[in-house]
């Protein structure tokens, strides 16, 4: 056991002081104890114990203002509540200002020790562990895209590349890996930054109204339209349109944008005018559109005009040299928005992280992070913690992936026999035991 980890017991009855001094020794740890909340805080400022047991009821001040007074000025100690009274109220109240674990009495052993072990883990690995912030933290926050390496310093010089002038862009890469935002500091790197930046979700809307929201309509266009309204392009005046996973538009949407990133006009569904627009396209991809247009799902015209300027978007495992940045700056923000106080990663946690492969990418390491820094109970980050965090996170993943609509299942099923009969459709429709008819309405009601 670390000599520098002392213990302190603040209990105003003298057989618990006793009893659990004399057992914490044993475990050869420095102990001292006080009976009321007054020297219990004297004893901690003159003594600078990592782990304090409290009792709640103490004779003159209450456990948990010794709490607050502790935590304000420390949030590095672990304080171990204890209490003979079962009331959730006082539970809530003592997880709130900071306490580590809360147990009752009659004191369990075994309870006891593990709380008391896990504490000094976490006291240790402090001790041993430098902390995060090595910059300014407001700094810190301002960034926006984290990276060091050679593949993510391309991405860099690309961004400050493309805001000189108002080139379409396609921005390639895996789900998770932040391509809207750096669509977003293209845009706010701009000259027309001040112009609104505007998203089309290509895979949340369903085709009827994919072009509406894209172009627009005029009243009576279709039935529930009351009103004329304006599509995302007209609302993107001169600044961005962010076509988010372009490889789900319908072929017939396709020929429309192609049409205005020909000319720059459009027409509003159920009208006859064109309408002009200057704003910057800029889309996006996880799938392989040259891939798309080989099999004719995606217009070689269309890819020829989106892709001016490629960006691809390195995943997380390609530039995994820049994780221990990246967990730094997420730390950092889930602090600033959760108001926790995580302020090391233990050796064995950063390690551990960088041995995932991570499927997700960036955004699956801030819900990772997200998770264990709301498990960590303290200052510092423990592969214990993380490895909780995975198994939860994992768990989840499994449950929504069995929880997909029967929809979902037989779109993917169709997709995957159309790449393997290399998109023949009657090849297909015989794997799948379906006419030929049938096999394109579905297509067509999947948008391809």
């Amino acid at each position: 056991m670390n000599p520098q980890i002392k213990v302190m017991v603040i209990d105003d009855e003298a057989s618990i002081r006793e009893s659990v001094e004399m057992f914490l020794k044993e475990k050869g740890l420095s102990v001292h104890t006080a009976g009321t909340g007054a020297e219990g805080i004297e004893a901690w400022l003159k003594y600078q114990p990592q782990v304090i047991i409290l009792d709640i009821r103490l004779p003159d001040i209450s456990g948990l203002e010794v709490l607050k007074q502790i935590t304000g000025r420390n949030s590095d100690v672990k304080v171990i509540m204890i209490t003979a009274f079962h009331d959730m109220e006082t539970t809530i109240e003592a997880m709130r200002y900071g306490a580590y674990d809360y147990i009752h009495k009659p004191l369990d052993v075994d309870e006891l020790d593990h709380a008391v072990q896990r504490s000094l883990q976490m006291a240790e690995a402090s001790l041993r562990t430098p902390p995060l912030e090595d910059e300014n933290g407001e700094e810190l926050l301002r960034r926006r895209i984290v990276g060091r390496t050679p593949a993510m310093r391309s991405v860099f010089k690309t961004i400050g590349l493309l805001s000189r002038n108002r080139a379409t862009v396609l921005i390639e890469g895996e789900t998770g890996t932040g391509k809207e935002l750096i669509a977003r500091v293209i845009h706010e790197s701009s000259s027309e930054s001040e112009q609104p930046f505007v998203t089309v979700d290509c895979t949340t809307l369903v085709e009827s109204l994919l072009e509406s929201e894209l172009f627009g309509h005029e009243r009576g266009a279709f039935t529930g339209a009351i009103e004329a309204k304006k599509g995302r392009l007209e609302l993107a005046e001169e600044g961005t349109i962010f076509l988010d996973e372009v490889g789900d538009l319908p072929l017939a949407l396709q020929s429309k944008l192609l049409r205005f990133l020909e000319c720059r006009e459009f027409t509003r569904v159920g009208a006859t005018q064109s309408h002009r627009s200057e704003a910057r396209v800029i889309a996006a991809t996880n799938r392989s559109l040259d891939q798309m247009a080989g099999q004719g799902r995606f217009r070689h015209d269309l890819l020829f005009r989106l892709k001016v300027i490629t960006l691809h978007v390195p995943p997380l495992r390609e530039r995994i040299d820049d994780l221990p940045e990246l967990v730094k700056f997420f730390i950092a923000r889930i602090n600033c928005e959760l108001r926790t106080k995580v302020s090391r990663v233990e050796k064995k946690a950063m390690e551990r992280l960088k041995d995932h492969s991570w499927p997700g990418n960036v955004r699956e390491l801030k819900n990772l992070l997200t998770r264990a820094v709301l498990q960590s109970g303290g200052a510092i980050l423990l592969r214990d913690t993380v490895e909780a965090a995975f198994a939860g996170h994992q768990a989840e993943a499994h449950e929504v992936s069995d929880l997909r609509t029967l929809d979902a299942i037989e779109k993917e099923h169709i997709l995957k026999i159309m790449e393997q009969t290399s998109g023949n459709l009657s090849a297909a429709a015989r794997a799948l035991g379906i006419s030929r008819p049938t096999l394109r309405h579905r297509l067509k009601r999947y948008g391809f």
